[in-house]
Formats: structure tokens, sequence, C-alpha cells
């Protein structure tokens, strides 16, 4: 990701997607982990930490960001436990309880290792939470400037987790909103839709009135997700699947 759109980034930690994503990780993590505290647990590829303070409720927190302008974010937040700055698989000699991975593995050029390191980093019956941009037929100069690689089927999500690993559930996201994106596409890249600027800050999509429809309307479908709906479709895809003990095996 270049500088420039890194700091969008930054400056973006409380936009519409990124408060949806962050309560889908919630929402999937109180439904499958092995308890609901005294857990511990990993992000990948932290960014700015937005996350943090959700996956705190759960237990302790380590977190993984390369960046440096991430990592001062993280620390200033002072939630997690420790911070590593090294890009995945180096050596760590911790195994956790959850590890998620949102928005991550399509900036790495080798996915399947970076999956592997991280399901060999599970306790047994842990976790592995990953989130990805979906369709590679919606790659755009959005997902380049943003350093992404590719984007992803929920196949293809499926085919990155190594064997010792049961899906214990995978879908789309941000279902809801897909129609609109697809039908913008005639007017303004995907990523124009999600982040272009207003003249006024408060006139972006991200923080004005298409901001709060679009968020009301992701409210709605991570209600219908918690009822058990699981999208066939959408912008975004993910995968939760636990690390098979020897006693399940």
């Amino acid at each position: 990701m270049d500088a420039a759109s890194y700091d969008q980034y930054l400056g973006e930690t409380d936009d519409w997607l990124k408060v949806a994503r962050a309560q889908l990780l919630t929402d999937l993590i109180g439904r499958h982990a092995p308890r609901r505290s005294g857990l511990a647990l990993l992000e990948v590829g932290a960014g700015a930490g937005q996350n943090l303070p959700s996956l705190a409720r759960f237990g302790e927190v380590d977190a993984i960001e390369i960046n440096d302008l991430g990592r001062k974010a993280i620390r200033a937040r002072q939630v997690a436990r420790d911070v590593f700055a090294d890009p995945i698989p180096f050596d760590l000699d911790r195994r956790y309880d959850v590890i998620c991975a949102m928005d991550v593995i399509e900036h790495l050029v080798d996915d399947i290792q970076a999956v592997g390191w991280m399901a060999a980093h599970l306790h047994a019956g842990g976790l592995l939470i990953m989130s990805v941009p979906a369709y590679q037929w919606l790659f755009s100069d959005h997902d380049r400037a943003l350093g992404h690689h590719r984007r992803y089927t929920r196949a293809r999500l499926i085919h990155t987790l190594p064997a010792g690993l049961e899906v214990l559930t995978a879908a789309y996201f941000t279902h809801l909103a897909f129609p609109l994106a697809v039908a913008a596409r005639g007017v303004f890249s995907l990523g124009q839709l999600l982040r272009r600027a207003a003249p006024a800050k408060q006139a972006s999509p991200r923080n004005g009135t298409p901001a709060r429809a679009l968020g009301a309307l992701q409210g709605f479908e991570l209600a219908l997700m918690r009822r058990g709906y699981r999208p066939p479709f959408g912008l975004s895809t993910f995968v939760v699947a636990r690390a098979v003990s020897l006693d399940d095996a």
C-alpha cells in the first residue's frame, strides 16, 4: 500500500465498512470460540488497530503490523499486549485460541504460506477467521493502490486452508450493498464508490449521508446473519475454520 493510501486508511478507521467488519468479527468469535473470555488472540495485519478493542473483550490480544504508522496507532490505543513488526512467516513461539486476518492475505504474494503459518500457531480447537475482497472481475486500480494481488471467491478462500482445519462457516459479506456497487461501475470504479472524496469531509461517502445509509444497510445485513443467514454473494467473503485436535481426527 502506498503512503497516500495508508494515510487515508488511517483516517478512515471509523468508516461504515471497517465498523461493519469489526462487528462481523466480534459476532463470529462470540458464536464459534470455545469460550467468551480468557482467550489468547492474535490479529495479523492489524492496520491502525481498529479491531483490537473488540478483540480485547475476549481476552489478551497481540497484533502484527508491518507499517510504522499502523504500529504507532496501535500502541496509542494501549490495547495490544505485544505488537510484532515482522512480516509473516517469522519465528513466533506462541499459540493462540483465535487468529484473525481481516482483508490481509490479498496483500501477500504467497497467501497459502501465510495461511499455513497462521494455522500452525493455533491451539487445538482454535479458530482462524479471515476475510478478503470478493471476485477477481471486480479487481480495479483501487486494488492496485492498496497493494492487492488478487480477489477471491468463497471457494478460492477455502482452498487456502491447509489440512487440519475444519471449516465452520464460510459466506459472503456486504451482500446488500453489492448491487449498488456493481451498478455504480458504469459511472465510478468500485474504489471510487467506497472512497470518492468530496470537497468537505462531512459530504464524503464514508462520513456523510451515503455512509450512514450504507452503515444502516450493513447493520441490517449483520442482524440477518446473526439469525443464521449466509449471503450467497457480496463485496467480501469470509471463512471461520477450527484447528482439529487429535481427538477429533
